[in-house]
């Protein structure tokens, strides 16, 4: 499965680059020749944005990223009707992503944020749907950020951030299992199928409050480097879950052709480690690597196209699972 997703980030990799070398580059940097340095235009390196990293530049910025990906080797248990543990299966599981955010700069120190996003997964097998159902997640942001310090060739900012998610969840097997059990303690069918649907339908919210610092650093105007450091306290979807500890913490580098060749592609790479999952309490701690490739022949604009693969621990078993993911990701500054 694995392997068909690098196919298909590299065949649409391959149609990104074609459409942005073979499009006007001299017309848009003429344009944007007497213009304002844009906000990541710093040290004379032109940084890539980083949907796993967050940087430390204060700007009005709009941005939006919509992927797909799938999950492998995720450990599936079996259950009988009596609600007991009889085995376990390997399955996958699809899903789909989409993010919104709006970052406003108050003064050339402050801005403020606004995020939204949404995400659904599926099992792709009878025995994953039947044992995790189906499920969506909702979840929003509100951040601010402070530039700290600011030098020619290095900056860091301080940043806190409050994040929520609501879970929604589908389970056949728990309404199934909820039915029998009424019937089996002397009820009848109709309220069964209301005793059912408790279990049918689940929903679940969670909070993270977090804060930290970000920092870029630019050697030449060809390359660059950021790095951010998260600590805060976080609480499950489920209810009575004591709160716990979160850490965040990763680093990017980019690499921009335009100064070297006059070629209008960027390349990224990103790395980023997560404690505490925000999406899941079946997920423990989780390291993601990604790779993108952007234009940048527009110094307020930039598109690209990223693949992610990650590392994720599951709480119920040592077993790690794999996920690959592709998503398009856009980032407009205005100023």
């Amino acid at each position: 499965m694995l392997n068909n997703c690098r196919w298909i980030s590299l065949v649409a990799g391959a149609g990104l680059l074609v459409a942005l070398v073979a499009g006007p580059v001299a017309p848009a940097r003429a344009q944007e020749s007497d213009a304002n340095p844009a906000p990541r235009d710093f040290g004379g390196h032109l940084f890539l944005p980083s949907t796993v990293a967050p940087d430390p530049f204060i700007s009005t910025t709009f941005t939006n990223a919509t992927g797909f990906g799938k999950a492998v080797n995720l450990v599936i248990p079996i259950y009988n009707l009596a609600g007991e543990k009889i085995g376990e299966t390997s399955s996958d599981i699809g899903f789909m992503g989409l993010e919104f955010g709006y970052r406003q700069a108050v003064s050339r120190r402050v801005a403020l944020r606004l995020a939204a996003s949404g995400s659904g997964r599926l099992g792709t097998s009878v025995e994953a749907i039947v044992s995790e159902g189906l499920s969506a997640v909702y979840g929003y942001e509100l951040g601010a950020k402070v530039s700290l310090l600011r030098k020619s060739a290095w900056q860091l900012s301080a940043a806190a951030d409050l994040r929520g998610n609501t879970l929604y969840g589908v389970s056949p097997l728990g309404f199934v299992q909820a039915v029998v059990n009424h019937i089996a303690a002397g009820g009848d069918t109709t309220d069964a199928l209301e005793a059912g649907q408790d279990s049918l339908l689940t929903k679940g919210t969670n909070k993270r409050l977090v804060g930290g610092v970000s920092a870029a650093y630019t050697p030449a105007p060809w390359i660059g480097f950021t790095g951010f450091l998260e600590l805060g306290l976080g609480e499950k979807f489920q209810k009575g879950s004591d709160n716990t500890s979160v850490t965040n913490f990763g680093a990017t580098a980019s690499f921009d052709l335009n100064p070297l060749k006059r070629i209008p592609i960027g390349l990224l790479g990103a790395f980023r480690n997560e404690s505490l999952s925000e999406k899941s309490d079946n997920i423990a701690s989780q390291q993601t690597w990604s790779f993108g490739i952007f234009y940048t022949g527009r110094r307020f604009l930039s598109l690209g196209l990223e693949t992610f693969w990650s590392r994720i621990g599951q709480a119920r078993t040592d077993e790690k699972i794999d996920v690959a993911r592709t998503q398009v990701a856009m980032r407009y500054d205005f100023n």
